[in-house]
């Protein structure tokens, strides 16, 4: 919805080329976590400042730091109302939003987030890439299959009195396609656990194979045979 944001990228496993080499050899469950959804950027280079009573703002570099309560871009809003259906003129989010707790903003991307029947989307910070110390991403699952949102993150600021830089060339956040069947609230299973001299039989195999591989075989012996595996739930689709 804004020009100005980046294109969507496809996470790729490799963490943009952050990924130590051996773990992209050997480590199939980092691999599969980091190439999970799309990276989302932030449409324009910004900084945020929480004094400790109020958050500031300033666009660039080189802009002024300025009091934060609600922020329009104003480009988005004119190309907004000049393409938007009659009636909908005024229906434009916000590019920053701070919330009644002071130190929580939300951040538009520039993107709006629906799904086919059957998705919801989970938003999320990076996967494993480097966090950012100076705030925490808020995670959500949206029930993308009827509705349709602002795609949009909610970060809580840490650092209090310093400048805390949100870049288009950095992931702001990571969306994740999901069944929407895991979204209705279930009943609490109690795991089962069980002491070390009642564990059966099954376990112990289960656990000498798994041993044998992860100590005894070559390394990467699990990431050979999980792509063996995935290749075989690829065609079972």
């Amino acid at each position: 919805m804004v020009k100005s944001a980046p294109d969507v990228v496809k996470a790729d496993g490799t963490n943009l080329g952050m990924m130590p080499a051996r773990a992209m050899k050997y480590c199939e469950p980092l691999v599969t976590a980091s190439r999970q959804g799309y990276y989302v950027y932030p449409p324009v280079d910004f900084y945020l400042m929480w004094t400790g009573s109020e958050v500031l703002y300033k666009l660039g570099a080189d802009g002024e730091w300025t009091l934060l309560d609600r922020l329009y871009l104003t480009d988005f809003v004119e190309d907004y109302q000049k393409l938007c259906p009659e009636g909908l003129e005024d229906y434009y989010p916000p590019f920053l939003d701070v919330f009644p707790e002071g130190d929580i903003v939300q951040i538009g991307t520039g993107y709006s987030l629906i799904g086919d029947e059957g998705q919801c989307h989970w938003v999320r910070g990076p996967i494993n890439l480097p966090s950012n110390s100076g705030f925490d991403c808020f995670e959500a699952m949206i029930d993308s299959s009827w509705f349709c949102s602002p795609l949009f993150i909610n970060v809580k600021l840490r650092k209090q009195d310093v400048p805390i830089s949100f870049p288009r060339h950095r992931p702001l956040l990571q969306v994740v396609q999901l069944p929407n069947t895991i979204l209705p609230k279930t009943p609490i299973v109690q795991p089962e656990i069980t002491d070390m001299d009642a564990t059966s039989e099954e376990f112990w195999q289960a656990w000498a194979r798994s041993y044998d591989k992860r100590n005894g075989g070559r390394s990467g012996s699990y990431a050979s045979e999980q792509r063996r595996i995935n290749a075989q739930y690829a065609d079972a689709d």
